[in-house]
């Protein structure tokens, strides 16, 4: 077993070097040959350059980037897809570009969605659904979407994961981690964006992607925080015949949310409509902290009887209530044009340290902003306002978590989404009495108590072991071994160059020692000669420049 293992990890390896050269190739491909050189990966790089390096040159960077992650598959075609809502990282151009990124890929064949059905159920096809469309409704880098009806007769859909696409998501994700500490290394420029945490946060991203049953948990739960709105349809989930990679769901048959001829055709009410998802949306975000994280036309439909129904909730957003009550300080910051307040929210949500120029930052939000002063709130874009905002407080060094993003950019699709289907629609003014009510909350006499609660929890633990740790650091003070220990980044680099220092002085003496050897060694008269030299001076002398040469090759 232990040489079978073996022979796995190699052939994984084999496969992985053969991974890395595609996607170093492709890059070469779309013109980043001196990116890859700066990264010191050259040595995946095709062994003829000839052909790359000059295809596409006429075409923009953003563009060839784009170009170069559709070629690679389906782990940077959703990298591309998480970048594009990046925009405090990225110029405009890039998310514009990255945006384009689809998952265009051909639908498996209904034999190999049958395997797998029912692999993973443990019972035949027909014993799980009464009916199975062999058309998939919907095909996708992860996983296609099939039409089915279950013996009950209740139409549902289900969406099937592709097999093997976990592994070879997993191992793309482990190079593309390699990938980020060269840019962070030997790319200085690219830090300010923070290539590894960026890989950090896909990975928890398409983990939680990969598993449906954790959609179907976001599902349940979101179902449950939104009871309270008989007009907002989350689908049932039919947990006795979904799996980790099978997940049968109720069908909705609806007109999308962007389709405004057919919602016109339908007699729909769109204002009611948009309350309605308003209403909802600020439950969801400021009240709950869970909230659908990937909104956008193709995953809101207008059912009959006025109802808002979504789907898909691989991507949930998730907000301490900290978390909240600082967005509900952001929000109202905007409504109060209070700027300061705004970048003080920014400072502790992205921990920024006593060196900030925090002046200078709260002075460009507001020379930034203060366009925005004085129109009324629906003409305000909260969502773009609070972006802009991120952006500047990257500027300055203040990193704002990758998961807020997603609350920025879900504003930012509800208001474009709620004015599309109703012009006079004003985001803030429908979350104005609940964000007011939530800032209250913050200073309730309830909320203050238990905050002191929790506070006098943790003093009177604090206070049990205080005196204990006391008495123990005078006793160590009053002992004669005691010692401090310093630790620091920068004392491990000076140890290692001392170290390396070292060697080579050894290396240099022992050279020198050799040296001294073949020049005394020339004495001998007696012995045996190599080309006039007595054996042991040339002995001597060619380990002499051995270990020379070997000290400047290192050195270099």
């Amino acid at each position: 077993m232990k040489w079978i293992r073996r022979g796995r990890q190699i052939g994984q390896t084999v496969k992985n070097v053969q991974r890395m050269r595609q996607i170093i190739a492709a890059f070469a491909k779309y013109g980043f040959v001196d990116l890859v050189q700066k990264m010191r990966l050259e040595k995946f790089l095709p062994s003829s350059l000839a052909e790359f390096n000059e295809i596409h040159r006429e075409r923009s960077i953003h563009e060839r980037l784009r170009m170069a992650f559709e070629e690679l598959g389906p782990t940077f075609v959703k990298l591309g897809q998480v970048l594009s809502m990046r925009s405090d990282l990225l110029p405009e151009a890039f998310l514009e570009e990255f945006k384009k990124l689809q998952d265009n890929v051909q639908p498996l064949p209904f034999p190999v969605i049958r395997e797998a059905v029912e692999r993973e159920l443990g019972r035949t096809l027909n014993d799980a659904y009464a009916e199975f469309d062999e058309a998939p409704l919907a095909a996708a880098s992860i996983g296609q979407v099939h039409k089915a009806i279950l013996h009950s007769g209740e139409k549902v859909v289900v969406k099937v994961q592709r097999p093997e696409i976990a592994r070879a998501i997993q191992n793309d994700i482990g190079l593309l981690a390699l990938i980020a500490t060269a840019l962070e290394r030997y790319v200085p420029e690219t830090r300010i964006i923070g290539p590894k945490v960026i890989v950090e946060e896909f990975f928890r991203t398409l983990t939680w992607e990969l598993d449906f049953k954790v959609e179907a948990n976001n599902m349940q739960k979101m179902a449950e925080n939104l009871a309270v709105f008989p007009e907002v349809a989350i689908p049932k989930v039919y947990k006795h015949i979904s799996t980790q990679k099978v997940l049968t769901q109720e069908r909705f048959e609806g007109i999308r949310v962007n389709d405004i001829a057919a919602i016109d055709a339908a007699g729909i009410d769109r204002k009611h409509i948009v309350a309605v998802g308003a209403r909802a949306f600020f439950k969801a975000i400021m009240i709950d902290g869970v909230f659908h994280g990937d909104l956008h036309g193709g995953n809101l439909f207008v059912l009959p009887g006025n109802r808002l129904g979504m789907i898909d909730f691989g991507i949930v957003g998730r907000l301490s209530e900290k978390s909240r009550d600082q967005l509900a300080s952001m929000v109202m910051s905007l409504v109060t044009e209070d700027y300061e307040n705004l970048c003080y929210q920014y400072a502790e949500l992205g921990s920024a340290g006593p060196s900030i120029d925090f002046d200078g930052f709260t002075r460009e939000v507001r020379n930034t902003l203060s366009p925005y002063m004085g129109l009324s709130l629906s003409e305000i874009n909260a969502g773009k306002i609070l972006i802009e905002a991120t952006k500047i407080a990257t500027k300055y060094d203040i990193k704002v978590p990758g998961d807020w993003m997603l609350v920025f950019k879900a504003i930012v699709t509800v208001e474009g989404m709620g004015r599309t289907l109703d012009p006079d629609f004003d985001l803030l003014s429908a979350g104005n009495e609940l964000v007011r009510d939530l800032v209250k909350n913050q200073y309730s006499v309830q909320r203050l108590t238990r905050d002191a609660l929790w506070v006098g929890k943790d003093l009177a633990a604090l206070l049990q072991v205080l005196p204990r740790q006391i008495r123990w650091m005078f006793r160590k003070l009053a002992a004669n071994d005691f010692a401090i220990e310093v630790k620091s980044p920068q004392i491990e680099d000076v140890r290692k160059q001392l170290d390396v220092n070292s060697r080579r002085s050894s290396a240099s003496v022992l050279a020198s020692g050799l040296f001294i050897a073949s020049a005394i060694a020339l004495q001998d008269t007696e012995g045996r000669f190599i080309a006039g030299y007595p054996l042991l001076t040339v002995i001597f002398f060619g380990l002499g420049m051995f270990v020379l040469i070997r000290l400047f090759f290192r050195a270099l």
